[in-house]
């Protein structure tokens, strides 16, 4: 069932709301980019993000404090169409 809040605004939702057991996965809702992204938060307020490539066989991880630059990374990487689960 597809939400009819943007993207975006529920990503903020989940970021600000993201305890330290749970994780955010981020996907391409287009098909064709196999890249997918994590988030979780440490316990020092520290957003990790990993992002996994599949074409290429890769993984980045990389540290922000900043919820805006996770934003600017999201909408650099995956633009505006990608969906957000919680687990």
């Amino acid at each position: 069932m597809h939400s009819l809040v943007p993207a975006s605004k529920k990503l903020s939702h989940e970021l600000l709301n993201l305890d330290i057991d749970e994780v955010l996965r981020i996907e391409s809702i287009k098909s064709r980019k196999k890249i997918k992204m994590y988030v979780n938060k440490r316990t020092s307020s520290c957003y990790v993000v990993e992002i996994c490539s599949y074409l290429v066989d890769e993984s980045e991880i990389i540290f922000y404090r900043n919820i805006k630059r996770v934003h600017k990374l999201i909408d650099k990487i995956f633009g505006k169409q990608y969906s957000v689960t919680v687990y």
